[in-house]
């Protein structure tokens, strides 16, 4: 029997890249890039976040100090997350909006405040005592190009081999190593992980984009992963400071059949989310099913997308339970809870494209909606026949 331990967390299931108290998401990195100098904590030292060049990338926050004496409204979700997302503005300064994630699944976001900042200049984000949080202090820094030394590799998964591996020279270290599938199945997930001194110090997850393969049998795949740093004070302030003694290793890889190899926890992580997505695009596909026979519009489908429920459908919840047995209810609620993030994600995925065509659909001809409607049936259809 499987033991399904504390590592299987919110962390896991969202599978996000995680370092300390900081879940991030990857950003590209150049020489001498603009980066965010993020305070979120008293008396310890800051986070850094690149400027995406590209669109907005960022980190949440986890962790972060609650205002003395304030007082949650009635009937809202708790706080449990600092959004801080930014990208490289037309004046070559950095836009940074800032949000805050609400409920134990994120179950709402709520923005704060939208800015705009230059090099070397520094903003209190006073706002999130609105909220409860002790406000965060955000600047905006040029850091120099770095590259670390190559780690050592090894991998869990028998199945996954490496390649190559070679660093980079980016704002925040990182390694770029291409790895192998030997095996005769497709891979659908790996998980990546950055050990220091023989502990997760940043994980990954890469898979598969809407349920295709991330590795066809014998086929390749390149990767990024970061070296784990710590922020160090140096003349001009903080500075990205490489820790001692890392490895990189693949911990798990998850095939098209749902089997594994490595690790049962991060494979469970994979396996939870692919089983609330089917169940979640499903409902999906109904939506846009009902709307081609229906007279709707766009804002009827989003009302009907927005209510979707988050509650694991009971059949997957049996299935996952069989495949990783839990010892007591706390693991079971986990199960449950890694399922539910994964709804989560598809719903919110889905409005996201409703709010894109929405915006789009304002100059274009009538009969845009039935093509738009169509295509989109076809697609989550599609995606939902590969899981």
């Amino acid at each position: 029997m499987i033991t399904l331990r504390v590592r299987v967390s919110l962390v896991v299931a969202l599978m996000l890249l995680t370092h300390a108290a900081v879940f991030a998401q990857q950003t590209a990195a150049g020489p001498g890039q603009l980066a965010l100098e993020v305070q979120y904590f008293p008396n310890v030292p800051p986070a850094n976040q690149i400027v995406s060049t590209s669109g907005k990338g960022g980190s949440w926050f986890a962790r972060f100090p609650r205002v003395d004496g304030w007082v949650q409204p009635p009937n809202s979700l708790p706080v449990t997350a600092v959004d801080i997302r930014s990208m490289l503005a037309e004046d070559g300064g950095a836009r940074v909006w800032v949000s805050v994630l609400l409920g134990k699944l994120h179950e709402e976001q709520k923005p704060v405040g939208t800015y705009l900042l230059h090099e070397g200049e520094v903003i209190t984000v006073k706002e999130l005592a609105d909220v409860g949080v002790v406000p965060f202090q955000i600047k905006v820094v040029r850091l120099a190009p770095l590259a670390g030394p190559v780690p050592p590799f090894n991998s869990r998964a028998k199945s996954i081999e490496l390649v190559s591996i070679q660093p980079n020279l980016s704002a925040m270290p990182t390694i770029h190593l291409v790895v192998r599938n030997v095996s005769a199945k497709p891979v659908h997930a790996i998980e990546l992980e950055t050990l220091q001194n023989g502990w997760p110090a940043i994980k990954t997850m890469p898979q598969g984009k809407e349920g295709e393969p991330l590795i066809v049998p014998g086929g390749t795949l390149e990767l990024t992963a970061r070296l784990a740093t710590r922020s160090a004070l140096g003349a001009n302030g903080y500075i990205p400071e490489l820790l001692p003694n890392q490895t990189i290793a693949i911990i798990t890889a998850v095939f098209g059949d749902g089997s594994y190899e490595g690790s049962a926890e991060q494979a469970l992580a994979f396996i939870g989310f692919q089983k609330g997505r089917k169940t979640q695009l499903q409902r999906v596909a109904d939506i846009f099913a009902q709307a081609q026979n229906q007279a709707t519009n766009a804002a009827w489908i989003k009302d009907k997308v927005a209510a979707l429920g988050l509650e694991a459908d009971p059949a997957a919840l049996a299935d996952l339970s069989r495949q990783f047995p839990p010892d007591n209810q706390t693991e079971r609620d986990r199960l449950k809870h890694v399922i539910e993030v994964a709804m989560r994600g598809i719903r919110d995925e889905v409005l996201k494209d409703i709010g894109q065509f929405e915006l789009r659909s304002r100059r274009q001809e009538p009969g845009t909606f039935n093509s738009w409607v169509a295509s989109s049936k076809a697609r989550y259809q599609a995606w939902l026949s590969r899981l």
